[in-house]
């Protein structure tokens, strides 16, 4: 008898995948290598090692310094955040060195070694110093995990065989995540025969999510109508990927007629707004709009009641209207929803959202010729999104309306402005912001849509 996989299943075939791997003490590198519904469950398993209920015995430590191309400033990003594990914290819930001491698990008191060189070999001995001062951990290796790449980013290949090749002490070994279908992370085979372990166990996330939204939602009216309601959301959803107007109608329907029962104009915006993101997902554009007003309509008038369901969803159908205006190329128009957009956000300090506002009708008044009006959007998106945290910044949207604000800047102002603009750059982003703007795709960022780009057939 065949059993439909739930979450929890999931989280123990990557336990076990990883008991049979813990017990080669052959490699150096572990390799997850999965698809992208796969990452969540193995980042939890990870994460949850880190913790004191995790089952193996090696210390699990993270790393998340966004990968640089420049593997010489990389390292010393990493040492910088290896440092700032043993800086006082303001929160003493969050001050693990501090309890240790505490704890008396400390023998001696123990701080970074600031004169070694800011690199990986400098971490990996001190990690092991630091380690062999906890009562008890003496003897127990340390297992450095470093999320997975973004897909955008460089192949980290590279610097991974150049750390294996100058080699990791007893005690040290690595483990990361890399996508099956976009690998970031491309190794010689002598390597990976000799050092790495690749991790593929065959797990069915997408199935379990399925199933796990699925419990409680049957066809009965004595079910509840909430979980008939999410299993219903995930149906119009896969619809989406059937290209077929008519069975996501019937779908789309049956969704409305529970938004209905559940009561309550929430329930109803919501559905207005899921049947506008299906509808724009086939391409059914005058649908789409249809149900994207209607839902930008109910979810003003939640708003103007201070009902905190209403926002969220007025920004996503003010998007979905937004983006089919684009495509109709009916630029003004969407203009005047983006500026919208951005004096709510800016109403609600909801800083992305300030951002993307400003950025778009910069990109939009760019297409226009409106070269000027074009980076005074720009350099309001700048500032929305100056208020997101630095790493946000530093891979986020901020940085296409950088780009797209010096590409202006070159065009349209002196090299005054230019001057005030790079210097408020490294402010916002760091001394390698010019290094950041010209990353993978940031070239796509000033690119004028061409006319048959973007239409909707």
């Amino acid at each position: 008898m065949t059993t439909s996989p739930s979450i929890g299943q999931e989280f123990y075939k990557v336990r076990d995948a990883w008991a049979v791997a813990d017990a080669d003490k052959h490699w150096k590198l572990a390799i997850w290598l999965v698809q992208y519904a796969d990452v969540d469950i193995i980042d939890k398993f990870l994460e949850t090692e880190r913790t004191a209920i995790g089952v193996f015995k090696e210390i699990f430590f993270r790393f998340d310094t966004p990968y640089q191309d420049d593997h010489e400033a990389w390292e010393k990003a990493l040492w910088e955040e290896y440092i700032s594990w043993f800086e006082p914290v303001s929160n003493s819930d969050y001050d693990i060195y501090g309890a240790l001491k505490k704890d008396r698990l400390l023998k001696e008191d123990y701080q970074p070694d600031l004169r070694l060189k800011p690199c990986v070999q400098s971490i990996w001995k001190e990690l092991l110093r630091f380690k062999s001062l906890i009562a008890g951990l003496e003897d127990i290796g340390c297992c450095i995990y470093f999320p997975p790449l973004r897909p955008d980013c460089p192949d980290a290949g590279d610097w991974y065989a150049d750390v294996l090749k100058k080699g990791l002490p007893d005690g040290i070994r690595l483990v990361t995540i890399d996508i099956v279908t976009n690998p970031r992370i491309t190794l010689s085979k002598k390597i990976l025969t000799e050092q790495v372990t690749l991790l593929q166990p065959p797990l069915e996330m997408v199935e379990a999510v399925k199933n796990d939204m699925d419990k409680g939602g049957g066809n009965s009216d004595s079910v509840s109508i909430d979980a008939r309601f999410r299993k219903q959301i995930r149906k119009v959803m896969d619809c989406t990927t059937q290209q077929d107007a008519g069975v996501l109608g019937n779908e789309v329907a049956l969704l409305l007629s529970l938004c209905k029962k559940m009561g309550g104009a929430a329930y109803q915006v919501s559905g207005q707004m899921i049947a506008a993101q299906a509808y724009f997902m086939i391409r059914e554009t005058d649908k789409s709009a249809g149900y994207a007003d209607k839902a930008i309509a109910q979810s003003r008038q939640l708003m103007n009641a201070n009902d905190p369901a209403g926002y969220p969803t007025w920004k996503s159908c003010v998007m979905i209207k937004a983006a089919i205006l684009v495509g109709k190329k009916k630029r003004k128009q969407a203009i005047a929803l983006y500026e919208e957009l951005a004096h709510e956000a800016a109403n609600k300090a909801d800083a992305f959202m300030i951002l993307e506002g400003y950025r778009l009708c910069g990109h939009l008044y760019y297409e226009l010729g409106q070269l000027n009006i074009a980076f005074e959007n720009l350099l309001l998106a700048l500032t929305g999104g100056s208020y997101l945290e630095l790493e946000v910044r530093r891979q986020s949207t901020f940085l296409h309306a950088a780009a797209m604000a010096v590409h202006l800047c070159e065009k349209a102002r002196g090299p005054e402005d230019l001057k005030i603009l790079q210097e408020r750059l490294q402010e916002q982003l760091g001394n390698d912001w010019a290094t950041l703007l010209q990353s993978e795709g940031m070239d796509k960022a000033t690119v004028r849509r061409k006319s048959n780009l973007f239409e909707f057939n």
